[in-house]
């Protein structure tokens, strides 16, 4: 409280404080830490209609009829400022443009770049629970079948069948008591390495934390743990007591004592639960080898740009102290005493970084002979920038030295001049004239460059015109110099030596200034897809613990069989059968399973996880051949290999040893 009132300096200009928010307010993004006020200006014109605003609608308000209300007001811009400031009249434009305000919730602003991956992990952390939860329950069937002469004794020496179910509803309590603490204390760990190394531009990431919330709801997932896994083996224990009150005891003590076989229906329902998980682990599976091809997919895409020996510094000058030509005169200098480091091979300037944060401007041109354009991209770049970022020109020349003489010029991409002109070679487009619209200066094209990936490496390249960064010949339609540019560098050196060099440099023009958003460019691209390769990761994780448990489940069932039946196989064998016969005939009875969870599983991918996988992939289909396959390849291959040991384990039996027990 005791700063209130005191003053700092932001951007070279005097600020009094006159509030401070809460530590952990962060608005709009994670890193802001300063708020100012909005600037208003009593000039008759108005710039570009990309303003966010934030409002509180009125007491049962629906975001619909805000909608409905900023649309019937936009029109009555023109009144309040009837002329742009890239000129022209704001009523003209309106009525051609005819531009909609888009109202959102704040809720769905910040989550609906990232809600389909939520919703993916989260629909693959169900199901990784799901086949858990179906190996316990067969692994406790199973148990309960192994402890059937002890529930029989027990049941003879006066125990109730609910008493005998309180067996198992204990023991699962215990497990899942268990498994709650320890799953508290891997999330814990989990969530501090999410936040550690997590994507940067995941809305409200270094918020996330272990806190009574996750406690409640892990508590609620154990709960219901222990209900269902409990559950299916006590009403089994059930319903065998009440059949056997009507059998008499002495028969089950003697099936019991001879070690006899479960019946059919424990048998089916034990086999139905591992069809079951083999389905949802073959889901996971397809799920996490699609991302895998889309990843190496993106791998192959050539940005446009070579990313390699490439540094990315920010610096910003203040509006306070540096006008439209101090502006263009430090950048001048700032990229010519770099250039003439002795590592650096060459460095250029640019509004925007390729894959990187924040926007072009759109401008819409008049094309020599012909109409008016779309609205199309605009970057502001400096003469070295496409011999740093090694963009090839393709015909034509580059931007000359940083002056006023060349504030005509123009550079567009390639697929700019097939837009324009028609010409996909650019050759045509050189000496062409581009008029801003409706009546703004003429620019002519001077190059042709090949074409960036400029949003995503997902999205194809878009056509962009590429203007220098010179102080504008007609201000009253032309934007003035942007006081933010990104310097590239391609340098033989470590990064880390260019950096210092560079903030000399900085420190001998200005010394008030900072250097900031330091990057290679190869970290730029990497954290252009770093949301898909955290969603990669965590779906690769849960492929794999749902086929271990998958297969666990498929190893406990056919090695329960194989238990079971060992006194069969030992009277086979002891009657001449082929010891390889039943090893065979287990290992197919195990393939069988594996079948009918594979077919069981693509019915559930193309009914539940294809349609959302959409979304996620690129340069593939939910519906590649070559990755069903594979991922059916793998389920089989991991299957046979569970399979494995239970078949030789059959085809080893002793018939002495197996028939001993008669």
């Amino acid at each position: 409280p005791d700063i209130i009132g005191k003053t700092i300096t932001v951007n070279s200009v005097t600020r009094q404080i006159v509030g401070v928010m809460p530590a952990d307010f962060s608005f709009p993004t994670v890193d802001t830490r300063v708020w100012l006020p909005v600037k208003h200006t009593d000039s008759a014109t108005v710039s570009e209609f990309i303003y966010t605003g934030v409002a509180r609608l009125a007491q049962h308000a629906t975001v619909q009829q805000a909608q409905a209300e900023l649309t019937a007001l936009l029109p009555r811009m023109a009144d309040a400022f009837p002329q742009l400031e890239s000129g022209g009249s704001t009523a003209s434009w309106l009525a051609e443009r005819k531009p909609k305000p888009a109202v959102l919730s704040l809720r769905e602003e910040l989550t609906n770049p990232i809600a389909h991956m939520l919703w993916l992990l989260t629909a693959a952390a169900g199901l990784v629970l799901l086949v858990a939860w179906a190996n316990v329950v067969n692994l406790m069937l199973i148990r309960a079948d192994g402890r059937q002469l002890e529930l029989a004794v027990r049941e003879a020496l006066g125990a109730g069948r609910w008493r005998l179910a309180s067996h198992f509803l204990g023991e699962s309590v215990v497990l899942g008591a268990i498994a709650g603490v320890l799953a508290l204390l891997l999330s814990h760990a989990a969530v501090r390495a999410l936040v550690a190394f997590g994507p940067a531009d995941i809305p409200r990431l270094a918020e996330l934390g272990v806190g009574p919330t996750t406690v409640g709801f892990m508590a609620l997932v154990t709960i219901a743990g222990v209900i269902i896994c409990a559950s299916v083996p006590t009403l089994r224990v059930a319903a065998e007591a009440f059949r056997v009150r009507r059998s008499g005891l002495s028969s089950r003590l003697h099936d019991g004592g001879r070690a006899a076989s479960t019946g059919k229906s424990r048998q089916r329902l034990r086999a139905s639960i591992t069809v079951l998980q083999i389905a949802m682990a073959l889901t996971v599976t397809v799920g996490s080898a699609l991302l895998l091809r889309t990843a190496h997919r993106l791998s192959e895409v050539h940005p446009g740009f070579d990313s390699d020996e490439v540094t990315s510094l920010r610096i910003l000058l203040p509006y306070a102290r540096y006008g439209g030509a101090e502006n263009v005169a430090f950048f001048a200098r700032l990229t010519d005493m770099a250039g003439q480091l002795p590592s650096v091979r060459a460095a250029g300037l640019t509004g925007k970084l390729p894959l990187g944060a924040g926007w072009t401007g759109q401008q819409t041109f008049l094309v020599e002979g012909g109409g008016a354009t779309p609205s199309l991209p605009v970057s502001v770049v400096g003469n070295g920038y496409f011999a740093a970022m090694r963009i090839p020109v393709l015909a034509g020349r580059d931007f000359r030295p940083l002056d006023q003489a060349q504030s005509s010029d123009i550079i567009i991409g390639q697929r700019a001049a097939a837009t324009l002109f028609g010409d996909p070679n650019g050759l045509a487009a050189v000496g062409k004239r581009l008029t801003l619209a409706p009546d703004g200066p003429s620019y002519t094209i001077v190059g042709v460059v090949g074409d960036v990936r400029n949003q995503d490496l997902s999205v194809a390249p878009e056509a962009l015109i590429y203007r220098p960064h010179v102080v504008p010949t007609d201000p009253k339609v032309e934007p003035e110099p942007r006081p933010s540019m990104v310097l590239v560098v391609r340098s033989s050196g470590p990064p880390g030596t260019l950096v210092s060099a560079v903030r000399k440099i900085v420190r001998e023009l200005d010394p008030t200034l900072p250097v900031f958003d330091v990057a290679t460019m190869n970290d730029v691209v990497r954290a252009s897809t770093a949301r898909l390769s955290l969603t990669l990761t965590l779906m690769t994780v849960a492929a794999l613990i749902t086929l271990l448990l998958g297969m666990i489940g498929l190893y406990g069932v056919m090695a329960y069989m194989v238990a079971l039946r060992t006194r069969e196989f030992g009277v086979r064998v002891a009657l001449g059968a082929d010891r390889r016969q039943i090893a065979r005939w287990v290992a197919l009875r195990a393939l069988a399973l594996t079948a009918g969870g594979v077919a069981a599983g693509f019915v559930l991918y193309y009914a539940l996880a294809a349609p959302f996988l959409r979304a996620f992939l690129y340069g593939v289909t939910p519906t590649d051949p070559g990755t069903l396959v594979g991922a059916t390849v793998v389920l089989v291959g991991t299957a046979a290999l569970a399979s494995w040991l239970p078949a030789r384990r059959a085809a080893r039996v002793d018939p002495a040893l197996a028939l001993r027990a008669e």
